[in-house]
């Protein structure tokens, strides 16, 4: 919580400086509806991702990713309306430089809920997330252990040789929520390494 204050107070420092340096008006860069309108929207797109046990951590990394779609979703709508009411050429290009404050609020808060834990490897795109989520045939034998959907998907990964990093970019999760899953799963498994996860799971495909 304490770097997000410090990151989000640097990117207000850095702003000043731009809106100091290019001699600009800062209080034309936010408007309290479109930013309202742009926070409901991120939120209404993070509520799909909004599954049973995911932790704050998770879910703040994923609301910064859907920042970036609001943002860009809201621009162009708000780009479509500015060329149809446009009545005069001398407002028009004010209206289209208008239409990207929100686009501006996504990246902003990209950066402050969106940061890249050390170690973990680039988020993948979210319809390949929803693939990966299919529970593979390595990991049928243990439901048995009475694993979560979570910790199968975990399993899976595992099997194919990926690292915490990328199982963490695979699912949208952060690498500390990788390792706190592996843990429950050694001590639901009796494994106490990774590779005695892989070797169950290559046993029952064996058998």
């Amino acid at each position: 919580m304490k770097r997000k204050w410090q990151v989000s107070l640097s990117i207000i420092l850095y702003i000043l400086i731009l809106a100091a340096a290019l001699d600009f008006n800062l209080l034309k860069l936010f408007d309290i509806r479109l930013f309202l309108l742009f926070v409901l929207g991120t939120a209404v797109l993070t509520v799909p991702f909004c599954e049973k046990g995911i932790d704050r951590r998770e879910l703040c990394y994923i609301f910064g990713r859907k920042a970036i779609e609001a943002g860009l979703i809201q621009t162009l709508l708000l780009m479509f309306v500015g060329l149809q009411n446009s009545a005069s050429s001398e407002t028009f290009w004010n209206d289209i430089a208008m239409s990207f404050r929100p686009l501006l609020y996504g990246f902003c808060m990209q950066i402050i809920f969106s940061e890249k834990h050390e170690g973990t490897a680039a988020v993948q795109d979210i319809q390949k997330n929803v693939a990966v989520r299919e529970e593979p045939d390595s990991t049928q034998r243990f439901r048995e252990f009475g694993l979560t959907k979570r910790e199968l998907e975990i399993v899976g990964l595992i099997a194919e040789g990926k690292s915490n990093g990328e199982i963490a970019g695979v699912l949208f999760i952060s690498e500390a929520t990788v390792k706190k899953h592996i843990s429950n799963i050694f001590e639901k498994t009796g494994a106490s390494r990774r590779e005695e996860l892989v070797r169950m799971a290559f046993d029952k495909k064996e058998k």
